[in-house]
């Protein structure tokens, strides 16, 4: 069974763990500095522990009112298909709905998954990133 913890968890997280999981998942390699950066500064986190290791994770930002920003949603590969990604999902929707529309940048394998519980895709959704971003963005098939 996956034990969750919230944000006021933060000073206790090991950061380099958090990466390592982060980079198995498939979300890519991250600086451990700002990684730590992001989740400090995100309105909602999510750390899921068994056994007392680190297993599962997801941070969004929020305006508390119409809409949140999912982002970082990840399970250790070898904890997948354990239920741990629905314990954390519903989790994580029972947090943030009632503070409006929920958005998620998704790999493009997992749309599905995210589909599950209700997210549905954008036929408007853009971004703006620098020309580097951008390129590395289209290569992987996130951009037209």
């Amino acid at each position: 069974m996956m034990i969750l913890e919230g944000k006021e968890t933060l000073d206790s997280i090991d950061w380099q763990a958090l990466a390592e999981l982060i980079a198995a998942s498939g979300l890519g390699q991250r600086d451990v500095q700002l990684l730590e950066q992001a989740f400090r500064c995100s309105t909602f986190c999510w750390f899921g522990y068994e056994n007392g290791q680190l297993v599962a994770v997801a941070r969004a930002i929020s305006d508390l009112t119409w809409c949140s920003y999912l982002a970082d949603v990840a399970v250790a590969p070898h904890h997948q298909g354990l239920g741990y990604g629905r314990q954390l999902m519903q989790a994580i929707c029972n947090q943030l709905l009632p503070h409006g529309k929920i958005f998620i940048y998704s790999v493009i394998d997992k749309t599905g998954f995210y589909q599950r519980y209700g997210f549905e895709l954008l036929t408007t959704g853009m971004v703006c990133a620098s020309e580097e971003s951008l390129f590395s963005l289209r290569q992987q098939g996130y951009v037209l």
